[in-house]
């Protein structure tokens, strides 16, 4: 396959799936470092099975690579003798703080995952993934200022709904 066809395929793919991509991922890794890496080699393995994507079942085969990307990625951080990577322990933080931690995360995913579909994209956008509010705007299909309406409700209600995890 030319490069430029394939190019092609891959930017209207891209363009396609990348919310699904991201929403599978994220589920998945729950944690930012994780899913930016299980994000890279999912798209890489996107690019190098391409052509495989053209079909109805596009869909499902790229479920299939954001699980390998997901597996490839905790392997990273893991390791495959199941130890820890020296370089992805935390500095100065003991077992009470890092289990306080993923409890935190845990919530605030679970809290994040019960607001309305718009406001979870629009936080998941924004904040998770570092896009600008045009961007969230074109993607949720609403004007910027809808986008970013969205942004502050979604905020509003994560406050209140976290509120108790305050000291």
């Amino acid at each position: 396959m030319k490069y430029s066809k394939r190019a092609e395929i891959f930017r209207q793919v891209k363009a396609d799936y990348i919310d699904f991509l991201s929403s599978v991922i994220w589920k998945l890794t729950g944690d930012r470092e994780l899913f930016t890496e299980a994000m890279q080699y999912a798209l890489m393995g996107i690019w190098k099975h391409v052509e495989k994507l053209n079909g109805r079942q596009a869909g499902s085969y790229i479920y299939r690579i954001a699980l390998t990307a997901n597996s490839r990625a905790w392997r990273n951080r893991v390791g495959r003798n199941g130890q820890i990577n020296e370089s992805h322990l935390g500095v100065a933080e003991g077992p009470d703080e890092k289990v306080i931690d993923s409890e935190v995360a845990a919530k605030v995913r679970q809290a994040v995952a019960q607001l309305p579909a718009k406001q979870a994209k629009a936080i998941v956008m924004r904040y998770f993934q570092q896009q600008g509010y045009r961007d969230v705007a074109e993607k949720l299909k609403c004007s910027e200022a809808g986008a970013r309406s969205h942004v502050s409700k979604a905020i509003a209600t994560l406050k209140s709904k976290l509120a108790i995890l305050r000291d």
